[in-house]
């Protein structure tokens, strides 16, 4: 499982025709990596790492020679922070209200009775695949094969606490689980009701739906979203019941001010766009709800404590000489894969170390550390006093 950094020119004429692009433009895209190309378990594919010509940021193309298989990239979905306003603006009549896990997004596709697991940025994962193998490849590759594999992808979220990139506890879920909350058909998504259908009659989890609504009823989307936040979730998506409109996403205040207090950890990482995106959110948030007085004072406080009491937490660590770093456990079938997972993350630049594997119930648990460069950073500030940034 390794990157071609050459490819052969039958590859990239496969490719070209898949995507509809000059063979020209597709070797331009290749050399300045923008189209890479790789091989997974003896299948080859290309993936794009931005929009081009059409084709969504996180676009696939497996192919051989003679053949190939587009996996098109999710399409971004844009964010309401006024819903009072974007609701009856965007929409035509009713609206589908489902709830937004937090987790990372997961193509699954199915090429020569393979199911494989095609993550936001177009690569194949696979520790993604193998798990997902494990938990419910029977039931993704039948509902996959009676919709029409050659042309239906499912997108869902993945979540609990047993992956490498994005970790929260959900009690449906603890560990790991996939909800479907997408089925395209030749690119284009199916109606949620029709992705439920398709779900339930394979046994396949899908993301809740909390309620049909007009799109005027800002007041019942409110008390969703309320609730939701009550109970600590991340949000929710809001769909045309056709899809004749693209969907909206609106996400609750905890999980606003819970993602910067978990991302100020390493603040030097996560940068400006990330701190700034969810504090836009706050803001048109208190406005809308007209938030005043001592509840504003509490909003200020919190807001301003998850983004300075982690960071100070982290500066103190590396001052006491320890690394910072995130800590999660993974579960493999056996050892080769764990070795397979620890080379791809090694390929896409991710330090990542392995502390300890054990045999547990069948299976092997390995707790491992991804290393961030946030403590390089705040080491060398605490070594000169002097910032890198103006």
């Amino acid at each position: 499982m390794t990157w071609i950094h050459r490819p052969e020119p039958w590859m990239l004429d496969v490719v070209a025709d898949a995507l509809g692009l000059p063979r020209e433009r597709v070797e331009e895209l290749a050399s300045r990596r923008t189209l890479r190309f790789r091989e997974f378990r003896g299948l080859l594919y290309a993936s794009l790492r931005r929009g081009v010509a059409g084709h969504h940021e996180g676009t696939a193309v497996v192919f051989g020679r003679g053949w190939w298989r587009v996996v098109p990239g999710y399409p971004p979905i844009q964010r309401m922070v006024l819903p009072s306003v974007a609701l009856p603006r965007h929409f035509l009549d009713r609206v589908v209200v489902e709830e937004k896990l937090n987790g990372y997004n997961v193509r699954v596709v199915l090429v020569d009775d393979r199911i494989l697991a095609v993550t936001r940025g177009g690569l194949i994962c696979p520790y993604t695949t193998s798990r997902l193998e494990r938990l419910m490849g029977d039931r993704l590759r039948e509902m996959l094969r009676e919709l029409g594999p050659e042309d239906h992808v499912a997108a869902g979220e993945v979540i609990g606490l047993e992956n490498p990139y994005t970790r929260y506890f959900y009690p449906e879920a603890p560990r790991f689980g996939y909800f479907v909350f997408d089925i395209f058909r030749g690119g284009r998504p199916l109606p949620p009701r029709m992705r439920d259908e398709a779900a339930e009659k394979h046994g396949v989890p899908h993301v809740p739906v909390l309620g049909v609504l007009e799109k005027t009823d800002v007041e019942a989307f409110k008390r969703i979203v309320e609730r939701l936040d009550r109970e600590g979730r991340e949000g929710v998506v809001v769909k045309d019941p056709d899809y004749r409109v693209p969907p909206l996403k609106y996400t609750t205040s905890s999980t606003n001010i819970g993602d910067i207090r978990l991302g100020m950890r390493f603040f030097m990482e996560e940068g400006w766009s990330f701190l700034f995106s969810r504090i836009l959110r706050e803001i048109f948030r208190v406005y809308e709800e007209g938030v005043e007085g001592p509840r504003l004072d509490a909003i200020a406080l919190e807001l301003g404590r998850a983004a300075l009491q982690p960071a100070v937490e982290t500066v103190k660590k590396v001052a006491g000489g320890y690394m910072v770093y995130e800590e999660f456990e993974l579960e493999f079938a056996g050892r080769d894969e764990l070795e397979e997972f620890m080379d791809y993350m090694q390929s896409l630049g991710v330090d990542v170390v392995l502390v300890e594997a054990r045999e547990e119930g069948g299976v092997l648990r390995a707790r491992m550390r991804k290393i961030k460069e946030t403590w390089i950073r705040v080491r060398r500030i605490l070594e000169t006093g002097v910032s890198p940034i103006d």
